[in-house]
């Protein structure tokens, strides 16, 4: 299955770089940086220019970018429905202080701290976020994080349970 959109966490020191989006999907939530994958392009140059886009970040540039895993998720019981290639940033000073609170077309660009991002309690920012970003700043490799859902709505009463499983094989060497 080839997944449609790119995630990326840009972090530096104990703080990530979020976005509360204006617009759906995810609209009033905080969410990571990225988007579709436009025709032709691969994960890693989709989520370059996400984020050059988004916030004027050049991830060519950073000290480390890395794949840290796909989200995905579906209906109990079925494959993956849709997904997202997910990258983790860390940024320089230089970098972090480029990406400054700003207003932007697609929402407000702020600096939270990764332990308010984290929290699980936390109802400002997507909802699988808190779930699956600690565990993707600690893995060692990249995991796929399939969330499963009871009904095709996703929505949070729907949710049934989050399964970390290693990478789809055709992943595995791809990066």
């Amino acid at each position: 299955m080839e997944l449609p959109y790119t995630i990326c966490f840009c972090c530096h020191r104990e703080q990530v770089l979020l976005l509360y989006r204006t617009f759906p999907p995810n609209a009033q939530l905080w969410n990571g940086l990225g988007g579709k994958i436009e025709t032709g392009e691969t994960p890693l140059a989709s989520v370059q220019r996400e984020v050059q886009e988004e916030a004027g970040i050049d991830l060519r540039e950073a000290p480390s970018l890395f794949f840290a895993g796909i989200v995905t998720w579906g209906l109990v019981g079925h494959e993956p429905a849709q997904g997202m290639y997910a990258f983790i940033a860390h940024l320089s000073a230089q970098q972090a202080k480029q990406a400054y609170s700003q207003q932007t077309p697609e929402g407000l660009l702020t600096w939270k701290s990764l332990a308010w991002a984290c929290h699980p309690n936390n109802l400002e920012v997507v909802s699988n976020i808190p779930q699956f970003l600690p565990s993707m700043l600690e893995a060692q490799y990249p995991s796929e994080y399939f969330y499963e859902y009871t009904r095709e709505d996703l929505s949070v009463t729907s949710f049934q349970r989050l399964v970390i499983r290693p990478l789809p094989a055709h992943l595995k060497h791809a990066w």
